[in-house]
């Protein structure tokens, strides 16, 4: 597990130069504590409630045993596309915090995708875990498209984060290679795929409330496993781009389509 850890961006925040230099450099920005919380929170505590309707979990959140499940799987999908209609968690993502902050990086009004993804990770399901790759490879569309990850809760490595490998946008598109074992996110980048110099330069962070992370399209990045024994993990993912640049179509619809 990656131990070298983000470094922080927040004193950049009113620094648009700044922000937009660093990005450009290092392919991602890391934030502590300045997301939503309450909007976080509300969300993960519908989530939660649709999981524990599921029998998934109990109230805190710890798993009950059912599963694991992931997308694809009939019974999480059932659960899926109720997540992805709460309005609470459509709420997350169109804050100002966020608007302003990708409006800062791109220098321009920025447009939230409609594309909005969450996550439910189970605990001992790792063969499962999201493998390296770019999010280009999935959403095309304006290079210049920047995705903003965060856990809604807690989110400790142990539980399942996101590492992250810097600078590594700087070396464009790569080719994606299918992976049959994986059930959704079935392409994804091997070992041989990246750069030998890289192989040991995976960052991470535990995550509190309100802490995010933002990074361009080319930038390879993969989720953790999550390796606690009854906690599940949910977190949020969502893009965003300079309004009117080029979007492909999967962007302007819901996930999945549900």
């Amino acid at each position: 597990m990656p131990s070298d850890e983000f470094v922080e961006s927040n004193p950049l925040l009113d620094d648009p130069p700044a922000l937009r230099s660093r990005m450009r450099d290092e392919g991602y920005l890391f934030f502590r504590g300045i997301g939503p919380k309450e909007k976080l929170l509300a969300a993960r505590r519908d989530v939660i409630a649709l999981c524990r309707e599921a029998r998934w979990c109990d109230g805190d959140g710890r798993w009950t045993g059912v599963g694991p499940f992931t997308e694809g799987d009939r019974e999480y999908m059932a659960v899926y596309q109720k997540v992805i209609k709460l309005p609470s968690f459509l709420a997350v993502p169109e804050d100002r915090v966020f608007m302003k902050l990708i409006g800062n990086i791109i220098g321009g009004e920025a447009m939230l995708h409609r594309l909005r993804i969450g996550r439910i990770t189970f605990p001992n399901n790792v063969q499962q875990t999201t493998a390296a790759h770019q999010d280009h490879w999935y959403i095309r569309g304006a290079p210049d498209t920047y995705t903003i990850w965060q856990p809604l809760g807690e989110c400790p490595r142990e539980l399942g984060g996101l590492a992250l490998l810097p600078r590594s946008q700087k070396n464009g598109f790569i080719e994606h290679r299918f992976q049959a074992e994986k059930k959704y996110a079935g392409h994804g980048l091997q070992d041989d795929q990246i750069p030998a110099a890289s192989q040991d330069q995976w960052l991470t962070a535990d995550f509190g409330v309100g802490d995010f992370l933002v990074f361009h399209s080319f930038t390879i990045h993969k989720a953790l496993p999550n390796l606690t024994r009854d906690r599940l993990r949910i977190s949020t993912d969502n893009r965003y781009q300079r309004a009117g640049d080029a979007i492909a179509e999967i962007s302007t619809k819901s996930h999945y389509n549900l």
